[in-house]
């Protein structure tokens, strides 16, 4: 299934509702009026596996011109799920955290009196490298679920910052809550798949001297959708192409065959000693030339980054200058 959050009119409160090949849309929540384990994204992750049993027969049994279908056109999607527990970020790729460190190490060379040997010391003491531990220890950082946008919604341009940047990446959404688990069953975890749009203001994170803190929090830093894809919609979790556009031109196309460790390794580790909460999201990392610096290009206001994965999606946004009104997602 394709779960989505949708209105069809601004002053609706949100639906959930299933996508359909066609683009019409089966409301689950009127077609369950009354019943609160679909009322929203959230309530039904909660209800766990029956009502995703229920919602997935409905899905089946749906035919066109069904009184709780909204056509194409009739309604605009929302963020899928709202306000998460917990986000997590993770680096289950090299390419990307190794273009930053050779970045600051040619930064720092660059500043010596011999730039061409401080960058050869460097590489010889390892400073290009990352950890050797990178995957058996997995890094990541918690993101704030408040500054969650979704597909068509406008990023404001954060007024502290003057280099703003987008990252490709794909994200799951836990369908189950547990702790220490272990890897033959973490997938077992996983309600779907979605993409993840993690925005970054370079510049403060240039000063701030880490991946997140101020940089990445402010309204809309992160944006999530266009659907929650079921996992038994995907051929292959890891043979996925995604690409990313800007302003209708490909920046970038890879897959997430390149991810060098999966999903359910991630869910094992963070779940030592810790309660996985049903609704966590947990985000890929940027894949390779995934995001403005690694191309060249970042972003500008009135820029349109559209971020696709097969069988899931496009996730668009706008950026508008800062102080500008936001619109509605849709």
């Amino acid at each position: 299934m394709k779960l989505v959050t949708y209105r069809s009119a601004p002053t609706q409160p949100p639906r959930l509702g299933v996508l359909q090949g066609d683009g019409a849309l089966l409301c689950l929540t009127s077609r369950h009026a009354g019943d609160a384990r679909f009322s929203s994204m959230a309530a039904l992750i909660a209800a766990g596996e029956d009502a995703l049993a229920q919602a997935r027969r409905d899905a089946e049994a749906h035919r066109p011109g069904h009184p709780n279908e909204v056509p194409p056109g009739g309604y605009g999607l929302l963020t899928p799920l709202e306000r998460p527990p917990l986000m997590r970020d993770w680096g289950t790729m090299t390419a990307h955290p190794k273009f930053f460190l050779a970045m600051r190490v040619r930064q720092r060379a660059q500043a010596s009196p011999d730039p061409a040997a401080a960058l050869e010391a460097a590489r010889q003491e390892g400073q290009l490298d990352l950890p050797a531990n990178w995957f058996s220890v997995p890094r990541f950082y918690t993101a704030n679920p408040l500054n969650l946008a979704g597909p068509g919604q406008a990023i404001e341009w954060p007024a502290f910052a003057q280099k703003l940047d987008y990252e490709l990446e794909l994200a799951i959404v836990l369908g189950r809550t547990g702790r220490d688990i272990p890897q033959h069953r973490a997938r077992d975890f996983i309600l779907g798949v979605t993409l993840f749009n993690d925005f970054t203001a370079r510049d403060v994170q240039a000063a701030e001297g880490q991946p997140a803190g101020k940089s990445k929090d402010f309204d809309g830093a992160y944006a999530l959708g266009p659907c929650i894809v079921t996992l038994d919609e995907l051929p292959d979790l890891y043979k996925l192409r995604v690409t990313s556009r800007l302003n209708g031109e490909t920046q970038t196309v890879d897959s997430t065959a390149s991810m060098e460790i999966g999903f359910e390794d991630l869910i094992a580790y963070a779940s030592r000693s810790c309660t996985l909460h049903a609704g966590e999201v947990f985000a890929s990392g940027t894949f390779a030339r995934g995001c403005g610096v690694e191309t060249g290009r970042l972003l500008q206001p009135g820029d349109r980054i559209e971020l696709e994965a097969e069988h899931i999606g496009i996730l668009e946004n706008t950026i508008v200058a800062s102080g500008a009104a936001l619109k509605g997602g849709a």
